[in-house]
């Protein structure tokens, strides 16, 4: 087997994860680096053929903005299949790289990569105490999910705040922050905005139910106590893009999609990221990368 540096090799399932709509789909949706975030593709490059190459070049600006490179304690809040986790040790020379789940399987897939500079725990961002102070952080496309969806103002804006003042206190002062969040646009005055589907997008039968997706003030305003915010950038296309290349790879493999995780799972997905792609190419919702530094 070839392998490719920073891309995590699974070592087999357990008896209690067997093959199936867990990691063996996502590996067939999302690519090998099974990041479910916007890539960074160079103009000319096929979506889906490209797309792990997409996923890596983006991490890894990542981790240059994060200044992560050599640390010694890195956190990642929400880590998903566990890629950067991977990446930031064998490729970047992070000693030791702590990625919070909220998912069992996806703390086994992570387990099962044999790496001893890298755990991952099942734990809220709440419930973490880090057993020294971070070198950096990331959050990407984790942020969605601090707030409950239908929370009030001042409850977004408190529930915000105790995340990046607990956050802040498990980083070391000058430590950099990279988030990448899904943010809403205000509603267009053309009064066009698809308001079924947004629903779909938040609901029990999406893919990828999110909590309350906030407004960019809300994050910004919330970090203001305990981090600095030294660059926002507009990254929808990078996501839309992803979007399209995810819907591409589920179209060629369909069959097989169907097969390990059934009908209605791909289904939904389709929906799902078609109506996410489109969100995002008509500015009706956004993605942005945040990079902040810890006061």
């Amino acid at each position: 087997m070839t392998t490719v540096p920073g891309r995590p090799v699974r070592r087999g399932h357990t008896a209690e994860h067997p093959p199936g709509a867990g990691d063996a789909f996502h590996r067939l949706l999302l690519g090998e680096t099974m990041v479910s975030s916007g890539g960074y593709w160079e103009d000319g490059e096929d979506l889906a053929e490209t797309l792990d190459e997409a996923q890596e070049r983006k991490l890894d600006r990542f981790v240059e903005l994060a200044g992560a490179t050599g640390a010694r304690r890195v956190l990642d809040l929400g880590c998903g299949w566990g890629t950067l986790l991977n990446r930031l040790t064998v490729v970047h020379g992070v000693e030791h790289a702590v990625g919070l789940t909220h998912s069992r399987i996806q703390e086994r897939f992570v387990t099962g990569f044999g790496n001893p500079r890298i755990s991952a725990r099942v734990e809220t961002w709440q419930d973490h105490v880090p057993d020294g102070p971070y070198d950096a952080a990331f959050g990407i496309n984790t942020l969605e999910q601090v707030v409950p969806a239908g929370s009030a103002r001042d409850e977004r804006a408190a529930r915000y705040r105790a995340f990046f003042t607990s956050l802040g206190a498990a980083l070391r002062p000058g430590a950099r922050l990279v988030l990448h969040i899904l943010t809403a646009q205000v509603p267009r005055a053309d009064g066009l905005r698809p308001v079924a589907d947004l629903a779909f997008l938040r609901s029990a039968g999406s893919p990828f139910p999110a909590g309350h997706i906030p407004r960019l003030c809300e994050v910004v305003q919330g970090a203001g106590g305990s981090f600095d915010v030294l660059e926002i950038v507009d990254e929808h296309a990078s996501y839309a893009r992803a979007c399209r290349a995810w819907l591409q790879r589920l179209a060629r493999c369909r069959d097989v999609a169907v097969v390990l995780a059934g009908e209605d799972v791909v289904t939904r997905y389709e929906r799902g990221l078609g109506i996410l792609a489109y969100a995002l190419e008509d500015r009706i919702l956004c993605n942005v990368r945040i990079t902040a530094a810890r006061r």
